[in-house]
């Protein structure tokens, strides 16, 4: 908003928005969470480079903020992939233990280890269960933010 107004000043960018000198300039403070609406935002950025002005401000900080959001949402996938592996690996291994166990010839030991085998694919599945929460379609963002899904 700051470079928009340093161009065409602050009353032109309040005549645009239809706002007080004062809202538009708010809109403009790092620690205020308003901003304009799309159509107002759009409207800067025509009057900035019609005044001159190189870009579109707005546009380019949506292009960053959903370059952001996209990273984040593949780094959850990513995750989501290597939770999905881990209980394909530890599945087989907890298999192929149990199977172990119904030879004639297995141990107590053979027991052991499937039980512990089996308590290793649990511990992967809750995890990949975790991983698939930020999935929901009811807000995907601020749940995978709060189960670590964004990591």
């Amino acid at each position: 908003m700051k470079q928009v107004a340093d161009l065409i000043d602050w009353p032109a960018c309040a005549k645009i928005a239809g706002k007080t000198v004062r809202n538009v300039q708010y809109w403009g403070q790092d620690s205020s969470p308003a901003t304009p609406p799309i159509a107002t935002a759009l409207a800067f950025d025509v009057a900035f480079q019609k005044a001159g002005g190189e870009g579109a401000p707005f546009r380019d900080a949506y292009v960053f903020q959903f370059k952001e959001v996209m990273t984040g949402q593949d780094a959850c996938r990513r995750a989501l992939a290597e939770a999905i592996a881990e209980v394909a690996r530890e599945s087989g291994d907890a298999l192929a233990a149990s199977i172990e166990i119904t030879q004639t010839n297995a141990s107590p030991l053979s027991t052991l280890r499937a039980s512990a085998e089996v308590g290793q694919l649990l511990a992967a599945a809750n995890r990949l269960a975790r991983r698939l929460v930020p999935f929901h379609t009811a807000g995907v963002l601020p749940v995978a933010r709060e189960t670590g899904g964004l990591q």
